[in-house]
């Protein structure tokens, strides 16, 4: 039976003094789809120097995760972007999904009675879970990472593009509301979030572009939904620093508790 799965490959390529690019190669399928595979290739003659990661990319809406399938609908993107880097990641979670990491995954890592205090309010009350919970996560399965919750805009931006050429992706959370010089210049602007949302930058691309998984569909990206690119300073004027840096809630409560940025791989 021939393979019928959305998959991309993104290939490294090293650029002398400036560090690692990824190169959208060939696709086959959708890019739009209920579940993309991304795959970062690494050349014969890097091998090595890059690892070779697959990162499965979910869709919220995609109406398939069962009795959480309203939930995903509503505030899943965290739970997407969680379940694609334990599937990267984390062998034994390797055919990971969204459905399996919240009934087994976060009741595994977090207190029993916090994970039944989210999940048995009201479908509208029910959070995601938080950078922190995440980092939470990645911790206890050993992977190596860095939450950065407060941060000045042109320090993040750098820092950020620094570690994507080092070929390293980063967590990023985004809010509805675009900011510029550190103040809110548009409440509802929603091009990166309803209300907040919750994406992996992979890379960058040659032209300079920040590379990302996206489990939300959005009209400006065309046919790429699963996988888009933006300007840096773009994707960071929805961004906004975490102002409780010492919260551990590991579910979203409030907007000073959360924010920021995980850096993988450090």
């Amino acid at each position: 039976m021939a393979d019928r799965k959305d998959r991309i490959i993104l290939h490294w390529k090293k650029v002398a003094f400036k560090g690692w690019f990824l190169v959208p190669g060939e696709y086959t399928g959708r890019l739009d789809g209920p579940e993309l595979e991304v795959e970062l290739a690494v050349s014969e003659e890097e091998k090595g120097a890059q690892p070779a990661r697959t990162f499965r990319v979910f869709q919220q809406k995609a109406g398939t995760y069962g009795a959480y399938s309203d939930y995903m609908t509503r505030h899943g993107c965290a739970c997407c972007s969680l379940t694609t880097l334990l599937a990267a990641y984390v062998p034994r979670y390797r055919a990971l999904r969204p459905d399996e990491t919240i009934a087994r995954v976060e009741r595994e890592h977090f207190d029993e009675r916090v994970w039944k205090k989210n999940y048995g309010k009201h479908i509208a009350r029910q959070m995601p879970v938080s950078l922190y919970g995440i980092s939470r996560i990645l911790t206890d399965c050993g992977v190596s990472h860095r939450y950065v919750g407060d941060f000045k805009d042109e320090d993040a931006v750098n820092e950020i593009r620094a570690h994507l050429r080092s070929g390293r992706p980063v967590v990023v959370e985004t809010s509805r509301m675009k900011r510029q010089n550190g103040r809110i210049v548009r409440w509802f602007d929603k091009k990166f979030a309803g209300s907040y949302h919750t994406m992996i930058l992979l890379g960058e691309d040659e032209n300079g572009h920040f590379i990302f998984t996206d489990s939300a569909t959005r009209e400006w990206s065309g046919d790429w939904q699963r996988l888009k690119k933006a300007e840096p300073g773009d994707i960071l004027s929805y961004m906004f620093p975490q102002k409780n840096i010492e919260d551990s809630h590991v579910y979203f409560s409030r907007r000073r508790n959360t924010g920021g940025y995980i850096l993988m791989d450090v």
